[in-house]
């Protein structure tokens, strides 16, 4: 019998399966870049480094803002085998091609402004513009992946494809062919290659049998409300690399690049999970099992993330010298202070995949504009005369605000306790022991099970 799209969401893996995959495959990318990230530091130096951060952070803050926040509306309604689901992906092909155009014409616009007078960042700007379509159209595929719980065959193309960039990278830095414009096309031009591999998989789901859940699809009703919360996102995330160049130079840029690409590791293992748990929520009954699960996963994810913050933290001092060399030495301090603004931001992250997925993307979105005014206005403050220091200050202090109240939110409006998501429980400490043994294949499991 052929395999089509819905069999991935019939099989039903389990929630601890689907985080498993979920991030592996996130995990992937960050892991090759701690290879890819010296490759770049020793070859462009520390102002290179910077102009590449620089020429690709309008594309990268166009892409995250101007999608209005249709590619997560359309995971939601495909997670919940909605009425329309699978006439919506044409729908939201069209729309975002239209974005798509609009967000690149602002990209090319801006290159003058934010470029300072630097020609090699204005051209890489433009270059990045003329990616910008393409990188809306690959948000599709990828939302019906995620929608449809396809975590597994998403985590083979994000490790062949990372795989696959830093040999390119490799090979150029090897050659003396590595500079910030090839860098750049190689950086931005991998993500699109996840989008073409997907293509076959979205056929098969437009293909599939017909969604049979009621509820409507309303894109740009969801999509609206959870943009609040992704502009204000986009803010904590890529504000400060948009305005380094102007503020504080390229150099400062180089080193928070650096520190970024480190310290924002334990990030993506809370990215995965907000996936999985807003996949896997949006079409559950959200009961009393629900909540625990919601703040099991919360409490499991801070806790990987403070682990892997110190292992990481521990290792700085020599690891930067080492890997990118001693002109890079002032990044340990910098990328310190991202760890820990990660580590705290970690618990109110899972907790906003469970307030949009329970159809409150408004909440989360409000949390979101709390802490991106937060962010701002230390950023102003202090990138002037900190620099790096600055903007890793700013983004400690918006992920705190932003991360606490998504948790306030639940608490306020769906009875959830503040205890419950943090600390740990014996039951975490089980909940972790079998899902290593499953996913060794072992039968039993000795510790914590009587």
């Amino acid at each position: 019998m052929p395999h089509t799209a819905s069999t991935d969401v019939d099989q039903k893996p389990s929630h601890a399966s689907r985080i498993f995959y979920a991030v592996a495959g996130t995990a992937v990318t960050p892991l090759i870049s701690l290879a890819t990230a010296p490759i770049l530091a020793q070859t462009l130096g520390v102002d290179g480094r910077g102009t590449l951060a620089a020429g690709m952070a309008p594309m990268l803050f166009a892409v995250a803002i101007g999608a209005l926040g249709m590619p997560e509306a359309l995971t939601f309604y495909i997670a919940r085998q909605a009425r329309g689901a699978r006439r919506a992906v044409r729908r939201a092909f069209g729309i975002l091609t239209l974005l798509g155009a609009m967000a690149a014409a602002l990209v090319a616009l801006s290159a003058p402004l934010l470029s300072d007078g630097n020609t090699d960042v204005e051209q890489l700007i433009i270059l990045t513009a003329i990616l910008t379509v393409p990188t809306f159209w690959a948000s599709i595929p990828n939302s019906v992946l995620a929608g449809t719980h396809a975590w597994k065959r998403s985590a083979l193309m994000d490790f062949v494809l990372s795989a696959l960039r830093l040999i390119l990278l490799s090979v150029l830095a090897m050659s003396g062919l590595l500079v910030p414009l090839t860098a750049t096309i190689v950086m931005l031009g991998i993500p699109l290659l996840k989008g073409l591999l997907t293509l076959p998989y979205l056929v098969e789901y437009r293909r599939g049998s017909r969604n049979a859940t009621a509820k409507r699809v309303r894109l740009f009703n969801y999509g609206g409300r959870l943009w609040v919360g992704s502009l204000a996102g986009v803010v904590l995330l890529r504000l400060d690399q948009l305005l380094m160049i102007p503020l504080a130079g390229p150099a400062q840029l180089g080193l928070y690049a650096v520190a970024v690409s480190l310290g924002e590791v334990p990030a993506v293992l809370a990215g995965a999970v907000r996936n999985v748990v807003f996949s896997s929520d949006a079409g559950s009954s959200h009961d009393r099992e629900d909540t625990d699960r919601l703040q099991q996963t919360a409490r499991l994810t801070a806790s990987a993330a403070a682990l892997t913050s110190i292992g990481i933290g521990v290792l700085l001092p020599w690891a930067i010298p080492t890997f990118f060399g001693a002109t890079f030495g002032g990044a340990v301090a910098v990328t310190w202070v991202i760890l820990a603004g990660v580590t705290l931001g970690t618990t109110g992250s899972v907790a906003g995949a469970g307030l949009s997925a329970r159809g409150r993307p408004g909440l989360r979105s409000w949390g979101m504009v709390f802490g991106a005014l937060a962010n701002t206005a230390v950023l102003l403050i202090t990138v002037p005369t900190l620099g790096a220091m600055g903007a890793a200050l700013s983004t400690l202090v918006g992920n705190v605000v932003a991360g606490t109240m998504n948790v306030v939110w639940l608490r306020t409006h769906f009875g959830m306790s503040l205890g419950g998501f943090y600390g740990l429980r014996s039951h975490d400490f089980q909940l972790v022991l079998k899902t290593l043994a499953r996913t060794t294949g072992k039968k039993k499991v000795h510790a914590f099970s009587n």
